[in-house]
C-alpha cells in the first residue's frame, strides 16, 4: 500500500469513529395503539377566518390501526448507515453553511420525498400517511420545540434535545418538518374513514410539524403543508413507521 492509500483508509476510519461511536436511533421505535380520533381543527375558521393557508383543515373523523414509529427523527448519522449499506445516496449539506447541518445527531435534512422513503424501507419500513402522523402528534402534551429561528443562522438541533410528547416521541413539533407518503390535496368528504391516504397522484407531496424557522402558528398537529417531493430543504427530514404485526 502506497503512502497516499494509506492516508485516505486512515481518513476513512476517523470519519467511522466519528459517526457511530455514540448510540444510534434509528431502531428505536414507539408502538402508537390503533384508535379513532377527529383529523383537522376548527382553528382556521375559529381564528384565522378561513384563511387561504389553512382551510385545508376540515375536521372529519379517522381510525388508523396500530403501528410503530420512531421515537426520534432519522439522523445525519443513522443515514449515513444506509449510505456505507449502499443503498442511500450521500448527504447533501447545505451551500454555505454545512457545519451547522452535518452535526451526527442533528436530523437529516436535504432529502428528496423518494430519498427518505429508501431510507425508510431499508429499515423494513414507510414514510408515515397523514393521517398516522397526526394520530402520533395529537395528544394531550405536545413535547417541547425547536422554533422560531433566524432563517440565515439558525438550524435544527440535536434530535431529543427537548421533553417528549405524551407517546414518548420527540421533536414532533419543530425541528424540522417531516415528510409522509400523503400527496397534498383536499380532505375526502367522508366520515369516519379507516387508514385514509390521500389522493392517488399530485404535484407536491404533504409535509408536518413545522421546523426550526416556524412560527407559532405552523406548530399545530393539524397543519398541512404542501413541498415538492424532489427538492431538498433545509427544514425538512423525516421519521419512518411499519404496521404492527
Amino acid at each position: 500500500m502506497n503512502k497516499k492509500s494509506f492516508k485516505g483508509l486512515l481518513a476513512f476510519f476517523i470519519i467511522s469513529l466519528f459517526w457511530f461511536a455514540s448510540p444510534v436511533y434509528a431502531n428505536e421505535q414507539v408502538l402508537v395503539e390503533g384508535g379513532s380520533f377527529e383529523m383537522g381543527s376548527h382553528y382556521c375558521e375559529e381564528e384565522q377566518n378561513n384563511s387561504d393557508w389553512c382551510n385545508d383543515e376540515i375536521p372529519h373523523q379517522v381510525q388508523v390501526d396500530s403501528f410503530w414509529i420512531d421515537k426520534f427523527e432519522v439522523t445525519n448519522a443513522d443515514y449515513r448507515e444506509c449510505f456505507v449499506a449502499g443503498v442511500c445516496e450521500p448527504e447533501v449539506l447545505h451551500e454555505d453553511r454545512p457545519g451547522d447541518f452535518n452535526q451526527k445527531k442533528q436530523p437529516i435534512v436535504f432529502t428528496t420525498w423518494k430519498e427518505a422513503l429508501t431510507y425508510c424501507k431499508w429499515r423494513n419500513g414507510r414514510l408515515p400517511t397523514e393521517a398516522e402522523w397526526e394520530y402520533a402528534a395529537k395528544v394531550e402534551k405536545l413535547g417541547g420545540a425547536h422554533w422560531n429561528q433566524p432563517y440565515g443562522v439558525g438550524s435544527p438541533v440535536s434530535v431529543g434535545s427537548f421533553e417528549a410528547n405524551s407517546r414518548g416521541l420527540f421533536d414532533v413539533m419543530g425541528n424540522v418538518y417531516e415528510w409522509t407518503m400523503d400527496w397534498y390535496g383536499p380532505y375526502k368528504d367522508e366520515e369516519n374513514q379507516k387508514n385514509p391516504l390521500g389522493p392517488a397522484k399530485g404535484k407536491n407531496k404533504v409535509v408536518r410539524g413545522g421546523s426550526w424557522d416556524s412560527l407559532s402558528h405552523y406548530l399545530r398537529t393539524s397543519d398541512r403543508v404542501a413541498k415538492d417531493p424532489d427538492l431538498r430543504y433545509s427544514g425538512v427530514g423525516f421519521r419512518c413507521v411499519k404496521p404492527k404485526e
